[in-house]
């Protein structure tokens, strides 16, 4: 009930309501503008709806969300370039990108990353086109924010 209350709420408010569901029938389904239904079977024990329903809907969240980004033009090269640097592990984990991606030192990755906000795609258009940040910004803003656009 909670999940159609939260989808019969948002579609009231005008968004794209999907569910994911594995019980055939389901409320959940009727009220989705798109609805998925994974067809996992009776549970190995019956009321653990952890093992293979919970697994299957873990699994197509993480391939819609992975295609969401994709297709945004998130992902560059195999990599989420519009990550937030929110800690030291990240902001490492974005300099070495930046600099991969751009064949630039880690040094000048880290630099440039400072002067884009810490965003890295906004790094990689700095550097790969000799840009300003407010430069690269227009371009990147001009390319809907896909990375892959704004390069070309």
């Amino acid at each position: 009930p909670f999940a159609v209350a939260a989808l019969e709420e948002a579609r009231a408010h005008g968004s794209l309501a999907i569910g994911i569901f594995n019980n055939p029938g389901s409320r959940l389904g009727a009220v989705s503008d798109i609805a998925i239904f994974l067809d996992t079977g009776p549970e190995f024990i019956a009321g653990s709806t952890r093992m293979k329903a919970g697994t299957a809907q873990k699994a197509a969240l993480n391939a819609l969300s992975t295609g969401i980004m994709i297709r945004l033009g998130f992902v560059y090269r195999g990599k989420m370039v519009e990550m937030r640097l929110s800690n030291a592990k990240l902001h490492d984990r974005a300099e070495k990108m930046v600099a991969e991606l751009t064949g630039a030192t880690v040094e000048t990755a880290r630099e440039t990353l400072a002067k884009s906000g810490n965003r890295i795609s906004l790094a990689v258009v700095m550097l790969e086109k000799q840009l300003s940040a407010p430069e690269a910004e227009k371009r990147l803003t001009a390319a809907g924010g896909n990375l892959r656009e704004a390069l070309r």
